[in-house]
C-alpha cells in the first residue's frame, strides 16, 4: 500500500487535514477545542475539517492519537491525512491564513 506525504511548508513544517467526527447530541466545539490544545497553527476549512501545521517531517498516526486524547471519545474523534497540494497552495499565496 502507497502512503501519501504530509505535504511540507518550508524545510520545518508539514500541512495536514484533521476531520473532526461529532457525536450525535454533543457540542461540536469539542473539535475546534482538540485543535488549540495540540498549539499548532490551524485554520478550519470547512464544517469539521481542519488544516493543521505541524512540525516536519509529520508523524499522521501520531497526530491523530494527539488530537484524540484531547477530546472524549464520547464527544467525537479525529482522521488525520496529509494535506493536498491545493492546500498547500492556498496556505502558501495566503489564501488560507492559519491561526495559533
Amino acid at each position: 500500500m502507497l502512503m501519501a506525504t504530509p505535504v511540507t511548508t518550508g524545510s520545518e513544517k508539514a500541512l495536514l487535514r484533521a476531520y473532526y467526527t461529532a457525536v450525535e447530541g454533543t457540542d461540536p466545539e469539542y473539535g475546534q477545542g482538540a485543535i488549540e490544545k495540540n498549539d499548532v497553527p490551524h485554520r478550519e476549512i470547512t464544517h469539521f475539517v481542519w488544516l493543521i501545521q505541524v512540525p516536519a517531517p509529520a508523524d499522521i498516526p501520531e497526530w491523530q492519537r494527539r488530537l484524540n486524547a484531547a477530546v472524549d471519545p464520547k464527544h467525537g474523534s479525529f482522521r488525520v491525512t496529509p494535506a493536498s497540494a491545493e492546500d498547500q497552495r492556498r496556505v502558501e499565496s495566503g489564501e488560507i491564513t492559519l491561526q495559533q
